[in-house]
């Protein structure tokens, strides 16, 4: 199975149904056209610059001091027609194309940030992530496997909470894809030569 990028201003965050595997993380095209042209807005972090190395504190706990807590994030913008905000966490280096790390949706329309170790509002839903469980994997690649990129991307819906507590990657993701109006993304490395 060969791996495709497309240019960031057409990417939609999918991963192809059947397979093919594109740059963003999302299974299913965009079912409308305003998905593709959706709005970018602006996502950072106070622990780390995008395309840099994640602290080992965000690590799972075979690296030393890794506490697998999600970083912080903040995002700016608010574009037109967001009832909500979903976050899609995937690893595109992964040995077996993009993983799924979290996916979590029906953070309120007025949120901007997650603080470490965000703790779960009762409003909001979480997918199945690749390993086929509920909740968020910290990044734990195979030591001496090269370094991973960490996409963590947040994506502003026009729906309030499109998809159903524990949905399978297909529905989330779909449904994700479906109700984009703007998404943001930032990246972090992690992983040892």
């Amino acid at each position: 199975m060969s791996r495709k990028r497309r240019p960031i201003l057409a990417a939609t965050g999918a991963l192809v149904v059947g397979g093919a595997l594109t740059g963003c993380g999302l299974i299913g095209l965009p079912q409308n056209k305003s998905a593709e042209l959706s709005e970018w807005f602006p996502v950072t972090s106070p622990v780390f610059r995008d395309g840099q190395d994640l602290p080992t504190r965000y690590g799972c706990a075979a690296y030393s001091g890794g506490q697998g807590k999600t970083p912080p994030l903040r995002w700016t913008g608010k574009p037109a027609g967001t009832r909500s905000y979903a976050i899609v966490v995937d690893d595109p280096d992964a040995g077996n194309g993009a993983y799924v790390h979290w996916v979590i949706g029906g953070i309120g329309e007025n949120t901007q940030d997650l603080v470490e170790g965000t703790k779960i509002d009762k409003t909001w839903v979480q997918g199945l992530n690749t390993g086929k469980k509920v909740g968020y994997l910290p990044p734990c690649p195979r030591r001496g496997g090269g370094e991973h990129r960490y996409r963590y991307t947040i994506y502003a819906l026009d729906s309030a909470v499109p998809f159903e507590q524990g949905a399978s990657l297909k529905d989330s993701l779909g449904a994700i894809a479906k109700h984009t109006v703007g998404r943001g993304r930032i990246i972090g490395n992690f992983g040892t030569e």
